[in-house]
């Protein structure tokens, strides 16, 4: 098994020490991956193979799936939940209030945390640092996130198709005209960010070739639903493995995604529009010599992020071609 889970199958909240700073503290009802735990395991704890088939044994439908942090993380769950609907279950998203307005739109129903709340009659799965692990797990690596938040429920036979939806017009104006492409240069780490010198050469490149760059990340503070409808309105978006990346699945946008220390093979392969829109330039593989991807941890590097500090002119000539190439396909371009 690729995780190790167990039910807290007590009244009462649970907590842990773990390899981590936090302690693992675990709701009534809640199953948790439990593999950082220390010492002999807890008879307050029932472990179990598949969380779908321990609800299923308690003919058990309506839970919740806890994910509070990750613009990126949270929005993979968005057709998870789509799947398990389809398949008889009533999940719903545990999550936190900046999220809820677009999990609104996108027709998720949620439930913002309160502190100090027990989730005492309901049964749930703990998601939060769950991905993550693809970072120092190997076996993870190799697996998109959305993928693993299916193993993880204990879903065997993975869906052919996933559900991007979104209802464009229910999105607002993004306040924009005329033709654009979207840049996203920083993402919530410095394992995701380019340089500030980086991006002005990519931007000062891109105009003297005519395109209108519409810069998004540090220093824009839009709304998400305003950031989702900046997204579906451009041509093409530019960006990190970050939270853009996945809106564009919802909007249906052409996307060149920069990668450094992750893989495009587990990020962008659910896109809509992939492959023929949808493009992965790898910065690791350009180094001299190359550098696999690490997927964040960073040892090769000693955290230096080598793979990520290209010059704006170089970087601008590994994806230009792309970029023109999605231009030049768009007929209202």
């Amino acid at each position: 098994m690729i995780f190790k889970f167990a039910f807290n199958k007590t009244s009462v909240i649970q907590s842990f020490f773990v390899s981590t700073v936090n302690p693992l503290t675990i709701q009534p009802h809640q199953a948790v991956e439990v593999s950082q735990i220390h010492g002999d395991f807890p008879d307050v704890l029932q472990p179990i193979d598949s969380f779908i088939k321990y609800l299923d044994t308690r003919k058990v439908k309506r839970f919740y799936i806890y994910r509070t942090f990750a613009l990126g993380d949270i929005l993979m769950l968005v057709p998870v939940i789509r799947e398990l609907r389809k398949r008889g279950y009533d999940p719903y998203l545990k999550t936190i209030r900046w999220a809820k307005p677009v999990l609104d739109l996108l027709g998720i129903e949620s439930d913002i945390l309160r502190p100090h709340h027990s989730s005492e009659n309901e049964y749930g799965i703990m998601m939060d640092g769950l991905v993550e692990q693809d970072h120092m797990r190997p076996k993870l690596s190799k697996i998109h996130r959305v993928d693993i938040y299916f193993k993880a429920l204990g879903i065997e036979k993975l869906p052919k198709k996933l559900d991007w939806s979104i209802d464009l017009s229910r999105l607002p104006s993004s306040g924009l005209k005329g033709k654009y492409v979207v840049l996203q240069t920083a993402g919530s780490t410095v394992k995701k960010r380019l340089s500030n010198d980086a991006r002005t050469a990519l931007i000062k490149a891109f105009k003297n070739d005519g395109v209108h760059i519409v810069t998004i990340g540090e220093g824009n503070a839009l709304s998400l639903e305003k950031l989702f409808a900046v997204i579906a309105d451009a041509k093409c978006l530019i960006t990190m493995d970050s939270g853009p990346l996945w809106i564009s699945h919802f909007t249906k946008t052409p996307v060149v995604g920069i990668f450094g220390p992750t893989r495009p093979t587990e990020r962008i392969t659910y896109h809509p529009l992939w492959p023929d829109k949808v493009i992965g330039v790898r910065l690791n593989d350009k180094m001299n010599p190359p550098c696999k991807s690490c997927f964040e941890n960073s040892k090769n590097c000693g955290d230096r992020m080598d793979c990520l500090k290209i010059s704006g002119d170089r970087l601008y000539k590994l994806i230009r071609p792309h970029v023109i190439k999605i231009l030049e396909a768009d007929p209202d371009a």
